[in-house]
């Protein structure tokens, strides 16, 4: 079983503090916590524990798509860019970062980190432009290595099993009537092609559009 927590330092310090009481340790006082103190009192190191890296944690967030993570590094770029902890604070430094990247902003509507609201938009276009210039980044292969393997791995190990197995790097989006598939494919003569695929409203089920998503993008192995 897995679960999110909403103040991990809080959870943190309560447990340590429990256990502390049931060895025999004896503790006075209740657990504050706080994110940042400028004036701490004399303290003494008792342990160090490192967060994985941020190629880590981007990994496994696009490998099991896990949203939690996503919103979490929204919220870490705004506390990052603008000290705040929160949605908004996110949002507004992933905007301006995309207009500087030269991002094509018509028909976005940004919302959140892991993309559950149906008020997020984003055009085709623009993501297949997007992704093309990231090809150019310093990180891009560290990006390309964190998504999905058609036919191999996370999310789409059960697509591109036949055709496309091991060609198809991408990330999926899912919602009830909604999916989406988007990022590289390797072509048999070696060339990188991008691509972006959503569908909406659609009729039937989502295996259908999977396999319509894998018919599309097979003649282009060819290329």
């Amino acid at each position: 079983m897995t679960t999110k927590l909403p103040d991990a330092p809080a959870y943190l310090a309560n447990t340590f503090r429990t256990t502390l009481v049931k060895t025999g340790i004896p503790v006075t006082g209740k657990v504050t916590p706080k994110m940042t103190d400028a004036n701490p009192e004399g303290r003494k190191l008792i342990s160090t524990y490192k967060s994985p890296t941020l190629s880590d944690i981007i990994y496994y967030t696009n490998q099991h798509s896990d949203n939690g993570l996503a919103e979490a590094l929204l919220k870490t770029v705004g506390f990052q860019s603008l000290g705040d902890q929160t949605t908004e604070s996110g949002r507004k430094v992933v905007t301006e970062h995309l207009k500087n990247e030269g991002f094509d902003m018509i028909g976005l509507n940004y919302i959140d980190g892991s993309g559950l609201s149906r008020s997020n938009n984003v055009t085709p276009i623009a993501q297949a432009k997007f992704l093309t210039s990231l090809m150019d980044e310093k990180f891009y292969k560290t990006y390309l290595n964190s998504l999905p393997v058609g036919g191999q791995s996370g999310t789409l190990k059960r697509m591109f099993n036949g055709l496309g197995n091991g060609q198809v790097f991408a990330k999926t989006g899912t919602l009830n009537k909604v999916k989406t598939l988007a990022g590289y494919m390797k072509t048999n003569t070696g060339k990188t092609l991008v691509f972006s695929l959503m569908v909406n409203n659609y009729a039937g089920s989502v295996d259908m559009v999977k396999k319509r998503m894998e018919k599309i993008l097979e003649p282009a192995l060819d290329l």
